[in-house]
């Protein structure tokens, strides 16, 4: 068509150009394009009926007659961005734009035009002044895009929930696609797995596993499932990949990493396996506590009876220091097995303060230098100077008593060394003796319960698991070696952090000298004379003993006596112990309470030191345990 020539003329008599007219309008109608005709200065457009029903307008109701009227069935959301792009096209030089809008018929029937405007007429001053435009029905091919948009938002929601990634492999194993949820962290950077060889990326055994599967898959269209480990930088991970056909010879595997669940199940195998030794633990346990007590006790009971029946007074003295012997054994297991019960639970606390370790070998070497047998010297190898670090003091002394204990009983002849020794951040405190070794087949299990090193030497076999324990708690380790018929050294390794020696001489306390201490007043507190009785015994030739059989006894004694320490019963008649401690730390926070007690569980004991006592003794308890603990506090 000629640029200045109007399609729609009513002075247009050509024959041929109507036809050709006709054809050309036939086909952009039978493609679903109407034109129409647009006057810059009036702002009138022109639309005829053939332009509604090409476009499928009229069938559903959009019938409008200028730009304003048609702003009546426009989509309200569409509106101003056609108003916008309208007015930026009649500015501009070309006038060639072209704009998408969507019309609502009268049944909500949503059509998508898209106008395309062109310039083909100019005034005198060769401006632009009328505008030829068609529109296109454009509805199928954005319903079309609109289907396709959504199916992408739509995998990408399910990709977005997935809980790990996609893989796409072709059937040589090849990754075509790498597909995953925004901010997965994969093993390898994506640019990396796209396009790579799997074969690459894992070992040849799973390499095989993959290509195996990925073949059978393709082959029987049947999904398959396997798991597989994977190292990477010295850490193995464990996935589990869900594989099914996908495009062509393409497959589609889900991975999803397992490493918790693999965990939990080596969590629970491993929980299981506890259990199952905690059963067995425990059977050989109640075998074991069986004999151990039994043994000591039928020394008790069976000397007993023998000293009822022997008047020779020597005889009587001989069987009265086995049953000694045996009820100091059978006190030491108890005590041994709640100790034990104690640290393993994590129930008994440890006490750190600075420790001076030099001296603290010094001391154990005079506690011991008494017991050593005739034939038997006790060295000590350390070096000078002090060695102060924050440790336990009284538990570090446990230990090396129990390495003494059990050197002596084991050594007959030659020497017992204790030593000091430092290596690089460790302290190292051993005890070596010349005595007859340990079987090579026994070491492994030394530290176990009821393990003994020599069978034929009373003790418990609880010592060295407990010192174990000990050792454990307070961050350090316990080795042994030995050689049969040589002897055997046991070591303790602390860690060291020296500790200035002006910050370590401030926490040093001042000893009291016990000769000004004599006869000060213990305040004992006991409900059952014959207890009372004993403690009576063991301590009035140093103490002044006072006595009183209840709680609110005692807080009257306390007011009364003022006392220099209490021996505090708990379980009591009126008022018990934990209530007396409460009401007399109101008084007085100074005076030491030590509370004794026949319950040796822990949360009785504890009470006791939140009630404000500060210590606990258990029942029975020996002379020499009660001694140190009332020396501590009062000399």
């Amino acid at each position: 068509m000629e640029p200045d020539t109007n399609l729609y003329s009513p002075n247009e008599n050509n024959e041929i150009i109507r036809e050709n007219s006709q054809k050309i309008l036939s086909v952009l109608a039978a493609h679903q394009i109407a034109l129409w005709e647009y006057d810059i200065p009036t702002g009138k457009c022109s639309f005829t009926d053939d332009y509604f029903r090409t476009l499928g307008l009229k069938e559903a109701g959009v019938v409008f007659k200028d730009i304003n009227d048609f702003y009546h069935f426009a989509y309200p959301e569409d509106i101003n961005a056609y108003q916008t792009a309208f007015a930026k096209m009649l500015a501009s030089e070309s006038k060639a734009s072209q704009i998408q809008v969507r019309c609502v018929g009268e049944h909500g029937e949503v059509i998508w035009l898209e106008d395309h405007f062109l310039s083909y007429k100019g005034n005198e001053e060769g401006d632009p002044d009328k505008l030829l435009a068609y529109t296109v029905n454009v509805t199928s091919q954005c319903e079309k895009e609109q289907h396709i948009k959504h199916l992408e938002e739509h995998n990408c929601k399910i990709i977005e929930a997935l809980p790990e990634f996609i893989f796409i492999f072709d059937e040589n194993f090849f990754i075509t696609d790498v597909l995953m949820a925004p901010g997965t962290i994969l093993l390898h950077p994506v640019e990396v797995l796209k396009g790579a060889d799997g074969r690459s990326i894992y070992s040849p055994e799973v390499s095989d596993l993959f290509l195996c599967n990925i073949r059978e898959c393709l082959k029987d269209g049947n999904l398959k499932e396997i798991e597989y480990p994977l190292e990477v930088e010295g850490s193995k991970h464990y996935f589990q990949a869900r594989i099914a056909p996908f495009e062509g010879n393409t497959v589609l595997a889900l991975i999803h990493d397992i490493g918790d669940r693999i965990r939990r199940s080596e969590e629970l195998i491993e929980a299981k396996r506890r259990a199952e030794d905690a059963d067995r633990m425990k059977s050989v346990f109640l075998a074991n506590m069986s004999h151990e007590i039994r043994t000591p006790l039928n020394a008790i009971v069976g000397f007993s009876e023998i000293m009822v029946l022997t008047e020779n007074e020597e005889e009587k003295h001989e069987y009265l220091e086995i049953i000694q012997k045996n009820s100091n054994l059978l006190l030491q297991l108890i005590n041994d097995i709640l100790d034990l019960s104690r640290i393993e639970s994590g129930k008994s606390e440890m006490h750190f303060q600075q420790v001076e370790i030099a001296g603290l070998v010094d001391e154990v070497e005079k506690v011991h230098q008494l017991k050593m047998k005739l034939n038997v010297d006790l060295k000590v190898v350390r070096p000078q100077g002090e060695f102060w670090t924050s440790t336990d003091r009284n538990r570090v002394m446990q230990v090396l008593f129990n390495f003494l204990s059990n050197a002596i009983k084991n050594t007959e002849t030659g020497s017992i060394t204790l030593g000091l020794k430092q290596e690089g951040d460790w302290l190292k405190l051993f005890v070596s003796d010349t005595g007859c070794g340990i079987p090579e087949e026994k070491l492994p299990q030394i530290f176990t319960r009821f393990e003994k090193l020599n069978d034929f030497v009373q003790g418990t076999g609880l010592g060295l698991s407990i010192c174990k324990s000990i050792v454990e708690r307070l961050g350090g380790r316990i080795e042994v070696s030995s050689e049969l018929g040589k002897g055997s050294t046991f070591a303790l390794y602390l860690p060291y952090q020296e500790i200035p020696v002006e910050v370590a001489e401030r926490s040093l306390s001042t000893k009291i000298d016990s000769e000004s201490v004599r006869h000060k007043k213990i305040l004992v507190v006991e409900d059952i004379e014959s207890n009372f009785a004993q403690l009576n015994i063991l301590l009035k030739k140093e103490y002044t003993i006072l006595w009183v059989r209840n709680g609110q006894e005692a807080i009257n004694s306390f007011i009364r006596e003022k006392p220099d320490l209490i021996l505090m019963d708990i379980r009591m008649p009126v008022m018990d112990g934990i209530q007396a401690t409460e009401k007399i730390r109101t008084i007085s926070l100074s005076v030491p309470i030590i509370a004794v007690t026949a319950y040796a569980f822990y949360t009785e004991q504890q009470q006791a030191i939140q009630a404000g006592c500060n210590a606990v003794i258990s029942k029975p308890y020996s002379l020499e345990k009660l001694k140190e603990t009332i020396e501590t506090y009062i000399g």
